[in-house]
């Protein structure tokens, strides 16, 4: 018989895993999968003249402005939806505390092993860091990418700069993303974690290993809630 949690209409998992996605985050996750990988396949079919051939430029416009509004829209709906995860996302990310301090001292050794790192919550001190980064570079990707849909139709909004900056944000984010996609299906240590974003919960001892006070305070939390 399923062990049932006391959100209504979920199963628990079992004790050997610990919820770490819930199903609105997993497909937030997709969503933004999908719409990235979108745009940097239909950007590329812009800038190379090779696979211009594969997808011409107007029809490579079209797809890459849908694929930027499928995103927009998407993150508009998962603040209305659900404003208080995404502000309790948002300060989980704006806390940097003293063992997050302690975490990046130790450099990239950080990400790839766990040896002797401190207690780390929900999200580790790098996860941190990648977040921001990431939609700092959203942003500017946005706003640049505004600026240039807005050029090809009014010259006032035409800045020399405008395409420069998109590529360079560009190259920067699809970084981030190779060391996403590194962590989270080759490194041995950080790829247990994928399972969390498959049916949201994670080995409970993985957890315990790499962000200890989180599952510490969760355990508490679930403790003290009343049967």
């Amino acid at each position: 018989m399923p062990i049932r949690s006391r959100m209504a209409g979920t199963t628990a998992p079992p004790p050997s895993r610990i919820r770490r996605f819930s199903r609105a985050q997993r497909l937030l996750h997709l969503i933004l999968a999908i719409t990235f990988f979108g745009m940097l396949w239909t950007g590329l079919c812009l800038w190379s003249p090779a696979l211009a051939e594969v997808m011409n430029r107007p029809l490579a416009k079209q797809w890459h402005l849908w694929f930027s509004i499928a995103l927009g829209i998407s993150f508009v709906l998962i603040l209305a939806l659900r404003p208080r995860a995404v502000g309790a996302f948002a300060k989980e990310v704006d806390n940097l505390d003293h063992a997050d301090r302690a975490w990046l001292k130790g450099g990239l050794r950080r990400v790839l092993e766990t040896d002797d790192a401190p207690e780390q919550g929900w999200l580790n001190a790098g996860q941190k860091l990648n977040t921001a980064i990431t939609i700092g570079l959203l942003v500017v990707l946005t706003l640049t990418g505004i600026l240039l849909w807005l050029g090809e139709r009014n010259t006032t909004f035409r800045f020399s700069g405008s395409i420069d900056v998109h590529d360079i944000a560009t190259i920067m984010i699809v970084v981030l993303v190779c060391g996403h996609l590194y962590l989270a299906l080759f490194n041995r240590t950080t790829r247990a974690s994928l399972s969390g974003m498959v049916d949201g919960t994670v080995d409970r001892e993985w957890a315990r290993a790499h962000h200890g006070r989180w599952v510490a305070e969760s355990e508490a939390a679930t403790d003290e809630s009343p049967d």
